[in-house]
């Protein structure tokens, strides 16, 4: 399916134009700012997100990182902290390469506490992300600011759907996408056509929606984090069932 046929089913849900007609050239147009506004929107919403994207980028002691399309970690910009998996880094002066996972990223409060930012190590042991904007750019720091000229930074980010150049683009996306992508942008051009939602279409906006996103609901190990070993006597093995 092409941008302009998602376009054109669209509007013919929403009885703008019958089958068999072609959609205008403004029309088109129309459409497709409206389906990137949409899908532009849809990066704040995790459960949109199908795939999970693992990079790699060099570790030069520097106490930030731009990340971000073109920028020195070369990959879409997480929306929010909770748009990283996970993040840390590889030593590649071993063989084979040995990963270590950080764990999440440090809230704003654990990194307002920290009282030396610039403290260097051979490792860094936190990592906070900051989602600023400039020039389309978040920011990474490290913590402590790492030395060893051997490390990669590994971060697992979510790769929302792209935006789309031109009507003639290609829709390659899982299953379940096309219904997503065609009702929820008939919702999406409804107002500008001034064209009456049913209930019916309305009904399969919401439901395909709901079947994309329990579709890319993902495995995760639990973790009680720093309430677990305040209060769970981390170490031990806890039965939920017994209570012991």
């Amino acid at each position: 399916m092409t941008v302009q046929e998602l376009i054109t089913a669209s509007l013919q849900d929403l009885r703008v134009i019958q089958t068999g007609e072609v959609v205008s050239a403004d029309d088109a147009a129309l459409g497709l700012s409206r389906l990137n506004d949409w899908i532009n929107a849809l990066t704040t919403e995790d459960l949109t997100v199908y795939t999970v994207l693992r990079t790699t980028w060099t570790l030069s002691s520097a106490a930030s990182y731009t990340i971000g399309a073109g920028a020195t970690v070369n990959v879409a910009r997480p929306t929010g902290p909770m748009a990283i998996e996970d993040i840390g880094f590889q030593d590649t002066s071993v063989s084979p390469t040995i990963e270590y996972q950080l764990g999440p990223v440090l809230t704003v409060d654990a990194y307002a506490a920290i009282a030396q930012k610039a403290l260097t190590s051979v490792y860094p042991q936190n990592w906070y992300y900051d989602p600023t904007f400039t020039s389309g750019f978040g920011t990474l720091y490290p913590y402590p600011v790492p030395t060893s000229t051997t490390l990669e930074g590994v971060i697992y980010t979510q790769s929302p759907v792209a935006e789309f150049d031109a009507i003639t683009d290609t829709i390659a996306l899982p299953p379940g996408y096309r219904r997503f992508l065609r009702t929820g942008l008939a919702l999406e051009l409804s107002s500008a056509f001034d064209a009456g939602l049913s209930p019916a279409l309305q009904f399969a906006a919401i439901e395909s929606k709901a079947d994309v996103k329990r579709a890319n609901m993902r495995l995760r190990d639990l973790g009680c984090g720093t309430a677990g070993v305040l209060f769970g006597r981390a170490g031990n093995i806890y039965n939920i069932y017994s209570d012991t």
